[in-house]
Protein backbone atom coordinates (compact mmCIF):
# COMPACT_ATOMS: atom_id res chain seq x y z
CA UNK A 1 0.00 0.00 0.00
CA UNK A 2 2.72 3.06 0.85
CA UNK A 3 5.23 3.67 3.19
CA UNK A 4 4.65 6.26 5.74
CA UNK A 5 7.50 8.02 7.76
CA UNK A 6 8.00 10.10 10.54
CA UNK A 7 9.31 12.78 11.00
CA UNK A 8 7.89 13.96 7.82
CA UNK A 9 10.42 14.32 4.84
CA UNK A 10 13.84 16.39 4.83
CA UNK A 11 14.36 15.49 8.76
CA UNK A 12 15.61 12.47 10.11
CA UNK A 13 13.20 9.19 9.93
CA UNK A 14 12.36 8.06 13.27
CA UNK A 15 9.86 5.14 12.10
CA UNK A 16 8.61 3.76 9.16
CA UNK A 17 5.73 2.18 8.19
CA UNK A 18 5.03 -0.38 5.26
CA UNK A 19 1.69 -1.39 4.53
CA UNK A 20 1.24 -4.40 2.82
CA UNK A 21 -2.48 -6.27 1.52
CA UNK A 22 -2.00 -9.92 1.99
CA UNK A 23 -6.00 -10.05 0.83
CA UNK A 24 -8.92 -7.76 0.73
CA UNK A 25 -9.72 -8.19 4.40
CA UNK A 26 -6.05 -8.64 5.65
CA UNK A 27 -3.44 -5.69 5.71
CA UNK A 28 0.29 -6.37 6.94
CA UNK A 29 1.70 -3.25 8.95
CA UNK A 30 5.92 -3.45 9.06
CA UNK A 31 7.40 -1.39 11.52
CA UNK A 32 10.67 -0.34 11.45
CA UNK A 33 12.90 2.05 13.70
CA UNK A 34 11.74 3.69 16.89
CA UNK A 35 8.22 3.32 18.26
CA UNK A 36 8.19 6.43 20.47
CA UNK A 37 5.64 8.86 21.78
CA UNK A 38 5.69 10.34 18.55
CA UNK A 39 5.11 7.54 16.36
CA UNK A 40 2.36 6.00 18.82
CA UNK A 41 -0.34 8.38 16.64
CA UNK A 42 0.88 7.45 13.32
CA UNK A 43 0.95 3.76 13.85
CA UNK A 44 -2.50 3.97 15.82
CA UNK A 45 -4.20 6.17 13.15
CA UNK A 46 -3.39 3.28 10.75
CA UNK A 47 -4.15 0.40 12.11
CA UNK A 48 -7.96 2.50 13.49
CA UNK A 49 -7.95 2.78 9.97
CA UNK A 50 -7.62 -0.10 8.98
CA UNK A 51 -9.97 -1.51 11.62
CA UNK A 52 -12.54 0.68 11.01
CA UNK A 53 -12.81 -0.91 7.34
CA UNK A 54 -13.19 -4.63 9.12
CA UNK A 55 -9.84 -5.14 8.13
CA UNK A 56 -7.70 -7.97 10.36
CA UNK A 57 -4.38 -5.85 11.09
CA UNK A 58 -0.99 -7.58 11.69
CA UNK A 59 1.76 -5.59 13.33
CA UNK A 60 5.18 -7.08 12.36
CA UNK A 61 7.57 -5.33 15.06
CA UNK A 62 10.77 -7.50 13.64
CA UNK A 63 12.66 -4.33 12.69
CA UNK A 64 11.55 -2.13 15.69
CA UNK A 65 15.04 -1.26 17.33
CA UNK A 66 13.44 0.60 20.30
CA UNK A 67 10.58 1.41 22.33
CA UNK A 68 9.50 3.66 24.96
CA UNK A 69 7.14 2.72 27.46
CA UNK A 70 4.68 4.91 25.42
CA UNK A 71 5.35 2.32 22.51
CA UNK A 72 4.97 -0.31 25.03
CA UNK A 73 1.73 0.29 26.68
CA UNK A 74 0.44 1.10 23.10
CA UNK A 75 1.19 -2.47 21.69
CA UNK A 76 0.05 -3.82 25.61
CA UNK A 77 -3.76 -2.09 24.74
CA UNK A 78 -3.65 -2.75 21.16
CA UNK A 79 -2.56 -6.61 21.16
CA UNK A 80 -6.86 -7.41 21.59
CA UNK A 81 -7.63 -5.63 18.07
CA UNK A 82 -4.55 -6.63 16.07
CA UNK A 83 -1.62 -9.46 15.77
CA UNK A 84 1.55 -8.49 16.79
CA UNK A 85 4.66 -10.31 15.59
CA UNK A 86 7.91 -10.49 16.40
CA UNK A 87 7.66 -8.65 19.85
CA UNK A 88 10.91 -7.92 21.21
CA UNK A 89 12.23 -10.15 23.86
CA UNK A 90 12.21 -6.96 26.34
CA UNK A 91 8.94 -6.85 25.75
CA UNK A 92 7.80 -10.70 26.51
CA UNK A 93 9.63 -10.39 29.87
CA UNK A 94 7.97 -6.87 31.12
CA UNK A 95 5.09 -7.16 33.54
CA UNK A 96 4.76 -3.13 34.58
CA UNK A 97 2.32 -1.84 32.21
Amino acid sequence: MGLILWPPFGTKAVIHLQENMLDKNTVAIEVDGVLDAGAVPLLKGVCDRHLGLGREVLVNLRSVVHITREGRVFIHRMRGRVRVSNLPEFMNLETDF
